[in-house]
């Protein structure tokens, strides 16, 4: 349904702006994400939310436009990344979108790792991208909130981050993970020993980048303490977007620089 959606796209291009024969269309870029952690990386957020045509949201083998909730991800509010995928294709970063969802509320790290009751359907999700042949671009977890809560150590944080990316890794993805700094949630402020965790996961040998601050983020932009109103939700987006612009930006002044 992909390639028809991508091929629909092109030819509708007016005349002029496709290239002259024999040379072929130059096919468009697709951002596909990975998109997963707890209830802000899922649909918790206040407000519902449908993306524009070109933002598509991908589980179980099937896809559909991204409206919230998404497919993929638990909670019956909105989430950041109907909107994060509009500022995508607005800011012409790329010209389709397609999210695969796996974000469950009130999880901790632990459960997501190898070994977790979440690891096998995470790798699941993963796995039937795969096999639909979408090419994952970026990976962007957002979790950290419950681990905050239960006093996780940093290094058990990052060793069970690393040994869930592994396995990602192993299915043949081999695209940036950017982890968000997220520990704050209701009456529990942001946790100093969380955040070092997720500041000092970045590592750009094992593909891992820095997310954004999410901590930043306060109950003004919390509905209820905890999640994102819509306010909210606009401003995790914006965050979200500036993050990957600048990767990108890094990525293209590396290409251009000689040897």
């Amino acid at each position: 349904m992909l390639v028809v959606l991508i091929a629909t796209a092109i030819a509708l291009l007016p005349a002029h702006a496709q290239s002259p024969a024999p040379t072929r269309p130059a096919r468009p870029r697709i951002m596909v994400a990975l998109v997963f952690g707890q209830s802000n990386a899922g649909n918790w957020g206040e407000s519902r939310r449908t993306a524009g045509p070109r933002v598509l949201n991908f589980f179980r083998g099937r896809y559909s436009r991204a409206y919230d909730p998404l497919a993929g991800a638990d909670g019956n509010g909105g989430s950041v990344w109907t909107r994060l995928g509009d500022q995508i294709i607005a800011a012409r970063l790329y010209d389709r979108v397609v999210f695969v969802p796996a974000s469950i509320g009130a999880t901790e790290i632990a459960q997501w790792a190898p070994g977790g009751i979440l690891h096998k359907d995470l790798l699941r999700n993963v796995r039937e991208a795969r096999q639909a042949r979408l090419i994952f671009t970026h990976l962007l977890w957002h979790q950290g909130e419950s681990d905050a809560v239960l006093g996780t150590p940093a290094e058990d944080y990052q060793q069970r981050f690393r040994a869930m990316l592994k396995a990602i890794r192993a299915l043949g993805v081999d695209a940036p993970a950017f982890v968000a700094i997220a520990t704050r949630c209701g009456q529990y402020p942001p946790n100093e020993t969380i955040r070092a965790a997720q500041i000092g996961l970045a590592d750009p040998r094992l593909g891992i980048f820095p997310g954004p601050d999410t901590d930043r983020l306060g109950p003004e932009y919390r509905y209820d303490g905890c999640h994102f109103s819509d306010t909210g939700l606009e401003a995790h987006a914006e965050m979200w977007l500036q993050v990957i612009q600048e990767h990108e930006g890094k990525m293209e002044a590396a290409q251009r620089r000689p040897g």
